[in-house]
């Protein structure tokens, strides 16, 4: 098989097999931890969360193949939104455009791209101070290694809006210059599964989105 036809097979398997090969991570399709934060954002009890996105320039790293990420954003009036997802990219878009033409005129339309570029790369590309980070299921199992995973919080750390959080769900990515708060929250499709939900960022982040935050630490009591 050659590099083509292992990076854009139509079996996720094959994907993550050659994503192994290429020691930048492991390609997992992803989209659960995502769609439950999604999910979770139009409920009453979670639409604080709204708040933190709102207006924001919003990233997603190792976004998967399903749209999630960007439904979440869009949910959220989001600046705009960025996939950044090396290995299904092309899945991503596909899925991104479904969910746009499936859901107008019931979920806002803002404006998205898809990044193929591996998430450190990408970062390291991008300026101080701008953004917005969503992660969800990066875990240290699908991560190249220690290094790779300190660069990338570096990176998170440097390109994090000083009024922004980066939001991590079931994420081992943890920005030591930040600060953080863990949440619990049940899953609104199945209220017996409780989802992690771990939100980092700077003095200004939590001063201007103070009452927000209360109010989901609120409504995550007894899911703890």
């Amino acid at each position: 098989m050659n590099e083509r036809d292992g990076a854009f097979s139509k079996d996720w398997r094959t994907r993550l097999s050659h994503s192994r090969e290429r020691g930048k991570g492991f390609a997992a399709p992803g989209g659960e931890f995502t769609r439950a934060l999604y999910e979770w954002a139009l409920t009453e009890e979670g639409s604080a969360l709204r708040s933190l996105l709102y207006g924001q320039r919003v990233v997603e790293l190792g976004a998967g193949m399903m749209p999630y990420g960007y439904a979440l954003a869009a949910a959220c009036q989001a600046k705009n939104f960025v996939a950044v997802e090396p290995y299904y990219s092309d899945i991503q878009a596909i899925s991104v455009q479904s969910f746009v033409k499936e859901n107008s005129g019931i979920v806002s339309r803002i404006p998205y791209k898809v990044s193929g570029q591996d998430m450190l790369d990408y970062l390291t590309d991008e300026p101080d101070d701008l953004l917005c980070i969503v992660t969800c299921g990066i875990e240290d199992c699908i991560l190249p290694g220690a290094d790779y995973k300190l660069k990338v919080e570096r990176e998170i750390e440097r390109t994090l809006k000083s009024d922004a959080f980066f939001v991590s769900s079931h994420s081992d990515l943890c920005p030591q210059g930040l600060d953080s708060v863990l949440l619990s929250y049940p899953r609104p499709l199945n209220p017996s599964v409780v989802e992690r939900l771990r939100l980092h960022g700077g003095k200004d982040a939590f001063d201007l989105h103070g009452g927000a935050l209360a109010r989901i630490r609120s409504n995550a009591k007894g899911y703890s």
